[in-house]
């Protein structure tokens, strides 16, 4: 009976264990096969942190154990343990057992039974065999998490270099950044800070706010020579950027509780790096798009092209006397979307957005993006009636268009939709200088997002 329940166990367990991806997994296939033995109503898994040297839940690895008063329990008997070598510990329906390997204790496991454990149970000669199974499962899960971490880091180097290929404004690529080695070091809250050309002071970049002054005193030591600070007590890692042979900023990581690792150290300096030649090669690019015509994420115009074109084409309207529209518009709420599925899915929706508007333009027309999610249309020959049905035909080709993000990840979302609000002007020849028929057309799309944006309004003259 007991080689038969020991081997239906070790069978169950490894069966289960061959398409286990997640730590959750392993702990729910662990209670299934402990279910040849009693039923079970918990199991819980308890590491020592290599770092902290303090105990870790084994799926929440994040929450300090010692700020648990209901741990202090566990703790006792793990270092029961440490000292006296035994096999297991039980209190009624509760077993304590330890987690060994080359016979080292490393944690402990709680196993919570439905009914009080019978301790004269067939179950305990075969414990050590279960210790030692579970034991190699939890290193086998971890050296699994280890390469894949490790795959990630790549990635997440890859695309930090890849960044420049679509983007150059660091307003809008270092919070980019900075959702990316959030999502990789993810034990740690992740600042990106820049300094002040012109003052000492340093400006959080990313993410929306830093309550912790300490920073902001380590931040002031930086310089051109610095290299990677761990604050005293491990828990805070400052890693400056230095471009130009000059203190640029800096990526903060910092944790309440938990020392920064020295393989996070290690993953953090190179990211650190990596951000280093995407922000230098980002500089290049803005010196260089100083003379360029087009926004590097559409295709349409930029505003120093857009500003050339304006004074263009209301020349020719006021030479030729012809008519001459100007529609404004914004995506509704695309700050919510950045906050909500990321900036890579934000600069999905300005490029699907820009298509979708190309698409619904005559060839003449003259589309540029003015900032951001704004952009604006100059029509040439239009009337003012005629240039509010263009308006609320684009406004209705977004509003039933449905955005791909599959290729995002996004939880449980595939696909997302937005609105745009408008604004729409026409060309006054008594105007004095061209920048009055955008500034018109930017006044009505001010109406349009306070009357409750999705909507064209018509900016109605004097």
């Amino acid at each position: 009976m007991q080689v038969q329940t020991l081997y239906n166990f070790i069978y169950e367990f490894i069966k289960n264990f061959e398409q286990t991806v997640t730590r959750e997994q392993l702990i729910e296939s662990f209670q299934k096969a402990m279910n040849n033995f009693f039923a079970t109503e918990e199991i819980k898994i308890y590491l020592m942190d290599e770092y902290s040297y303090l105990l870790k839940d084994f799926i929440k690895p994040w929450e300090n154990f010692s700020l648990n008063n209901k741990n202090s329990e566990v703790q006792k008997y793990f270092d029961n343990f440490l000292t006296q070598k035994s096999q297991y510990e039980s209190d009624k329906n509760i077993l304590y057992f330890p987690v060994v390997q080359a016979h080292k204790t490393l944690g402990i496991v709680k196993l919570t039974a439905k009914d009080e454990i019978d301790k004269n149970s067939d179950f305990f000669d075969v414990l050590p065999l279960i210790t030692a199974q579970i034991s190699l499962f939890c290193k086998t899960l971890k050296d699994r998490e280890q390469i894949k971490l490790s795959s990630k880091f790549h990635q997440i180097i890859k695309n930090i270099a890849q960044i420049t290929q679509t983007q150059y404004e660091l307003d809008y690529i270092l919070p980019i950044m900075g959702e990316m080695i959030d999502g990789f070091i993810s034990d740690h809250l992740i600042y990106i800070f820049l300094k002040n050309k012109n003052k000492k002071e340093y400006k959080l970049i990313w993410p929306n706010n830093c309550s912790d002054n300490r920073i902001y005193e380590y931040l002031e030591n930086i310089n051109s020579k610095s290299k990677t600070i761990i604050e005293q007590s491990g828990k805070m890692g400052i890693f400056p950027l230095i471009i130009d042979n000059r203190a640029y900023g800096a990526i903060v990581a910092y944790n309440h509780f938990d020392k920064i690792t020295t393989k996070e150290i290690g993953y953090l300096e190179e990211i650190t790096s990596q951000a280093q030649l995407t922000i230098t090669r980002a500089k290049s690019y803005l010196e260089v798009l100083e003379h360029a015509t087009l926004d590097a994420l559409t295709g349409y115009n930029n505003r120093h092209q857009f500003e050339k074109r304006l004074k263009e084409t209301t020349a020719i309207a006021k030479r030729q006397n012809q008519e001459l529209c100007c529609i404004m518009s914004d995506i509704d709420f695309f700050k919510k979307v950045n906050d909500t599925y990321g900036h890579s899915v934000g600069d999905c929706v300005l490029k699907t957005v820009a298509k979708t508007i190309k698409k619904e333009l005559r060839e003449e027309d003259i589309a540029s993006r003015y900032g951001g999610e704004e952009f604006i249309f100059l029509l040439p020959h239009t009337n003012i009636e005629e240039a509010q049905i263009v308006a609320e035909r684009l406004r209705k080709a977004i509003e039933k268009k449905k955005i791909n993000i599959e290729d995002y990840n996004i939880e449980n979302t595939k696909e997302i939709s937005v609105t745009i609000s408008i604004g729409v002007s026409k060309f006054n020849k008594a105007d004095k200088i061209p920048e009055i028929l955008y500034k018109k057309a930017d006044e009505a799309l001010y109406q349009a997002k306070e009357g409750g944006r999705n909507r064209v309004v018509v900016y109605k003259e004097d």
